[in-house]
């Protein structure tokens, strides 16, 4: 029979909880759950589409054994995987009861279990989200004694805690992949539910909302417009981008102009309210929600701008130069003397401009130059 005392069970809990939070953690805390069951090897990890190996964390692991699981078996057909899949959540298992006699004949447990002294293992599956299921497994190996009733009731009562690291560690990789994908964007992006809870917003975002003028401010945890008829606009746009059809087509949201200028300075806010589709086991939130981009319209250019219409339209940086002052709003005659040439020598550059960007006209040209404004941020 398994003797854990209390403060040793304590331990490996608190251990789980700090890896949610620390994950160079993880390795350890798995190390100490094939402790306290005195296995020969544990594992944590999520099962399901797009399988990485930092979804999997192990004991005693051999990375290249590992990223050949990963590579070919993990994406095989077995017996193993159904079984876990089929198997209700929180249910602790067996494995040799839950599969069958077909395990030992399987190709995962020849070339991956048998080879790693995984001989009898007992599981749960802790958490399950869309497509993904997320479980651990400890194992003993051979010549080892079976997993007896007692240990079956421990791993019960470890149970909601690896549930509730699952849950932890679903939501900060995919909150560290999503800031990461919003982070370097140069407009805003915030996301919402149904309700105008915000779930994330970028650093872009949040400059905007910490700007009393703009429009926009965060309040209570939820987004909401300045103007009344701006507030239920966008929010009308967030409901629809919210809404589904059949239970599967989202809803479309749309665009809104808030108008902020006072007396020509400043900028408005161009919104673009669309619905946030993604496997819901990809997301650090549960539900539908709503991405809004966010974008200031003003006649400043953004940072970068001379040197992408330079990069686009292979201009030199003169010709760049005078064109990036045409699109800010200055005449020609304007922005020659702005850059200390004669009005001769700017209608020459233009002249070049023209037959770069393939256009015929001042207004043409700024129109063209404007819809190539830079997506990426610069350094």
């Amino acid at each position: 029979m398994l003797l854990v005392s209390p403060e040793s069970l304590s331990a490996v809990v608190g251990s789980i909880y700090e890896a949610t939070y620390d994950p160079t953690q993880w390795a350890a805390a798995i190390g100490n759950l094939e402790n306290l069951f005195h296995g020969s090897k544990a594992c944590f990890g999520r099962f399901g589409p797009d399988i990485r190996a930092n979804d999997i964390v192990a004991t005693h692991i051999d990375e290249t054994f590992q990223l050949r699981y990963i590579e070919e078996l993990a994406h095989e057909e077995n017996g193993f995987a159904d079984a876990i899949s089929a198997a209700p959540v929180g249910m602790v298992y067996h494995d040799h009861a839950l599969v069958g006699d077909a395990l030992k004949r399987s190709r995962l447990w020849n070339e991956w279990m048998a080879p790693q002294d995984m001989y009898g293992g007992l599981g749960c599956k802790v958490l399950e989200a869309g497509s993904s299921y997320w479980y651990f497994d400890v194992q003993r190996g051979y010549g080892q004694a079976s997993f007896e009733t007692a240990d079956a009731e421990l791993l019960r009562t470890i149970v909601p805690h690896l549930a509730r690291a699952a849950e932890i560690r679903r939501k900060f990789q995919s909150a560290q992949h999503l800031a990461s994908t919003f982070s370097q964007l140069p407009f805003g992006v915030i996301v919402v539910d149904g309700h105008m809870r915000i779930a994330t917003v970028n650093a872009a975002a949040e400059a905007i909302l910490r700007r009393p003028e703009s429009g926009l401010l965060a309040k209570s945890g939820h987004l909401v417009a300045a103007n009344a008829g701006s507030k239920a606009a966008l929010q009308h746009l967030v409901a629809h981008a919210c809404s589904a059809r059949d239970d599967v087509i989202p809803g479309v949201g749309g665009d809104l102009l808030i108008r902020t200028k006072r007396r020509g300075a400043g900028a408005d806010l161009g919104i673009s309210v669309g619905p946030l589709v993604n496997r819901i086991e990809e997301l650090p939130f549960g539900g539908r929600h709503a991405a809004i981009f966010i974008r200031e319209i003003s006649l400043e250019l953004p940072a970068g701008f001379r040197e992408q219409v330079r990069t686009f339209f292979d201009l030199t940086p003169k010709e760049a130069a005078l064109a990036a002052r045409l699109a800010s709003g200055m005449t020609l005659k304007e922005a020659a003397a702005d850059a200390h040439i004669s009005i001769h020598t700017a209608r020459s550059y233009l002249d070049s401009v023209f037959l770069k960007t393939g256009t015929h006209q001042q207004s043409q040209l700024v129109a063209l130059l404007k819809s190539a404004q830079p997506l990426i941020r610069r350094p």
